[in-house]
């Protein structure tokens, strides 16, 4: 009996590693919400609702959120999450019926509803849309996807918008401030394009035109 228990006790110890029972650092299995969650999980964290704690997830993070019900109903876009209200970074597998509002990062591969995160890279697949202040890597959405400086491929039913993007846009709508590389789509618009614009009407600083437009030099090339 003493011999289980000792057993018992060395296993749980290499599962849970911290100061003390309220402070624990790291835990190969986490379940939001919860007051005393790991800092860092390396496994796999189910949580229901966006409810963690400047929470590290190395693995699978599965999240139950009801959210998803009622996010049509929301009067006005929802911005990007700042650094202090930020709660939460998951390298690996993200999957969600509802998604993250308040994402610090993700590296990996996301599937979910909607996602707001600071910074996102890999590849993300969203029913509604995605807003991050960084995008790097393939992103699709149902509606839009919303950036302010992106890299990669991004690809909505609705629209694309950045800030600065270097890539490729696919969408019935694509704008962008400053754009290196292509977009495609019913309508597409740069303020400073270097690259090539496929559609309907494109417009870019130095001209508009139907069906393709183009402008292979920046505006620092030109001076």
């Amino acid at each position: 009996m003493k011999t289980n228990l000792l057993a018992i006790a060395l296993v749980m110890s290499s599962l849970y590693f911290g100061q003390d029972s309220l402070k624990i650092k790291s835990a190969l299995f986490t379940v939001n919400p919860q007051k005393f969650t790991a800092k860092n999980t390396t496994g796999i964290n189910v949580g229901i609702m966006d409810d963690y704690l400047k929470q590290n997830i190395y693995g699978i993070n599965l999240q139950a959120n009801p959210i998803s019900l009622i996010y049509p109903l929301i009067p006005k876009a929802l911005p990007v999450p700042s650094k202090e209200s930020s709660t939460v970074t998951v390298s690996g597998l993200h999957f969600s019926t509802g998604g993250m509002v308040d994402g610090e990062k993700l590296n990996g591969l996301g599937i979910s509803i909607y996602h707001h995160c600071r910074i996102t890279n890999g590849v993300s697949v969203n029913f509604y849309n995605n807003t991050s202040a960084t995008l790097n890597g393939v992103h699709i959405s149902g509606f839009a996807n919303n950036s302010i400086k992106g890299n990669g491929l991004s690809m909505a039913f609705l629209g694309n918008y950045s800030e600065d993007f270097a890539g490729m846009q696919v969408a019935a709508f694509n704008e962008s401030k400053k754009m290196k590389g292509m977009q495609i789509g019913l309508v597409n618009k740069s303020k400073e394009m270097k690259g090539l614009q496929i559609g309907f009407w494109n417009e870019n600083e130095k001209r508009k035109l139907p069906l393709l437009n183009w402008n292979f030099k920046s505006k620092k090339e030109k001076l």
